[in-house]
């Protein structure tokens, strides 16, 4: 079972959130999510997804990680570039919460860990910071951050600008299999785009 202390080790920069309910909500949220699923007790073992091997994708942690480390640099740079005033603290929070329900999503079965079917971890996280009184645009920015899924719209610029910096925090690639973008979607059930001229390697144009 994941405890406080635990995520503040795993996350000891949420303590640098100058909003008290914020950083509260840091932590409550991941509290709430192991009162459902016990068998998490090391964020650092929960994987981005079964189907996404830690050794050659990293785990949540480093995806929240940068999550984090992503916004603490655009904020900024929105509101000196283009007067765009945005809460970094709140960035800052929904980035660490904005994956804990996979904690509820993920469990093993016969040794092999598997994710709950049709489990929309993005708008249950939403659902779990309201219910625990947190900001609504906090809460909207976590609903709407995942084309993994059906897609809830963005209608704040925050959670506008949320959504884009999830899929930059993975290390997923064309050259490692299937990419960040074709699962985000084959996971809406999306086609492939047709596109005018398909991606050749430098050793394809090379070839004769």
């Amino acid at each position: 079972m994941l405890t406080k202390e635990h995520v503040l080790a795993t996350f000891p920069a949420i303590g640098a959130i100058t909003d008290a309910g914020l950083r509260s909500l840091s932590t409550d949220v991941w509290r709430y999510v192991s009162d459902r699923n016990h068998a998490w007790d090391d964020i650092e073992r929960i994987p981005l997804h079964p189907s996404m091997p830690i050794v050659t994708h990293g785990n949540l942690v480093t995806h929240i990680l940068g999550m984090v480390r992503l916004f603490d640099l655009l904020v900024p740079m929105y509101a000196e570039l283009w007067q765009q005033d945005m809460d970094p603290d709140a960035f800052r929070a929904a980035a660490y919460v904005h994956d804990a329900a996979k904690v509820i999503e993920f469990s093993e079965h016969g040794g092999a860990l598997e994710a709950v079917p049709g489990y929309n971890h993005a708008v249950e996280a939403g659902r779990i910071v309201r219910e625990l009184g947190g900001r609504e645009d906090v809460a909207h920015m976590v609903e709407a951050h995942s084309f993994a899924g059906p897609l809830v719209v963005p209608r704040t610029k925050e959670a506008q600008l949320f959504l884009l910096g999830d899929p930059m925090c993975l290390n997923a690639f064309p050259e490692q299999g299937v990419s960040a973008i074709e699962r985000h979607l084959s996971a809406n059930g999306w086609e492939d785009p047709k596109t005018l001229e398909r991606y050749r390697s430098p050793r394809e144009l090379l070839s004769p």
